[in-house]
């Protein structure tokens, strides 16, 4: 059996649908709390959509999702999604809470290219029906094709 991992989100991939679009799977999610942590919004983002970002933030938390047991393929894809090559997130590893105890988690939090662009607030149910069709009918999808053509 492949190993696992467990994944901290706290934006578009709290959403079910996308994580399934993305990863081909549904996954069991609790909701969770990342201590230090706290989600932000981009002002002028170089992104064609609405962008959440995690930065670090002494005496916050931050409320989301713990993805339970993601295997090796679909973390593979989450990375692409997350642009970490880019320098537009980071992973990073974390300590969650979730459902009374703790987990170790990786989440995807803010990296160097994005760090300018920070300003307000972001919240999950600002994000249209349109939005989401537009990620998962369009976005996604051409996403995943670039990840084909990366591989060997």
């Amino acid at each position: 059996m492949q190993a696992t991992e467990h994944i901290f989100v706290y934006g578009l991939l709290m959403f079910p649908e996308i994580v399934e679009a993305i990863t081909g799977q549904r996954y069991q999610m609790l909701d969770a709390v990342l201590a230090y942590h706290q989600r932000r919004g981009l002002s002028q983002s170089p992104l064609d959509a609405p962008v959440p970002v995690l930065t670090e933030a002494p005496g916050r938390a931050q409320q989301g999702k713990l993805l339970l047991d993601v295997g090796p393929d679909a973390i593979k894809a989450l990375d692409f999604f997350e642009e970490i090559d880019s320098g537009h997130y980071v992973k990073k590893a974390v300590r969650v809470q979730a459902a009374g105890q703790w987990y170790s988690a990786f989440c995807y939090a803010i990296g160097p290219t994005l760090t300018p662009y920070i300003s307000g607030d972001w919240q999950p149910e600002l994000v249209s029906e349109a939005q989401k069709a537009h990620f998962i009918q369009q976005v996604i999808p051409q996403m995943l094709q670039a990840l084909a053509a990366t591989k060997p």
